[in-house]
């Protein structure tokens, strides 16, 4: 619901932005200065739109690797399977990557 919010939001500022520059004679931009003006706001509304999308699928990758270890079911033996291991270690590290970008 938060990613669906961010989006609109990212959207509706610019489209803001889009109406600001919507008559530059009045505001005494050139048309190259209108095309750089426009060039700039699309590339920030894709570039934010594609961190939140970047952020959406790998949180539906780390709940997805622990639904499917929940699933799994786990023999009681003492000795641990190699293949469990890796497979925590690549849980521990995405749960890591996934705090630092969330501080940034």
């Amino acid at each position: 619901m938060k990613v669906l919010f961010e989006l609109l939001v990212v959207c509706l500022l610019g489209s803001l932005h889009a109406g600001a520059n919507a008559q530059p004679e009045e505001m005494g931009l050139s048309e190259d200065e209108q095309q750089v003006a426009r060039r700039y706001a699309e590339s920030t509304i894709a570039s934010e739109i594609s961190k939140i999308m970047d952020s959406v699928m790998q949180k539906n990758f780390v709940d997805f690797l622990l639904n499917q270890r929940e699933k799994k079911s786990k023999p009681a033996t003492a000795e641990e399977d190699p293949e469990e291991r890796l497979y925590d270690d690549l849980l521990k590290k995405l749960s890591l990557h996934e705090k630092q970008t969330r501080k940034i």
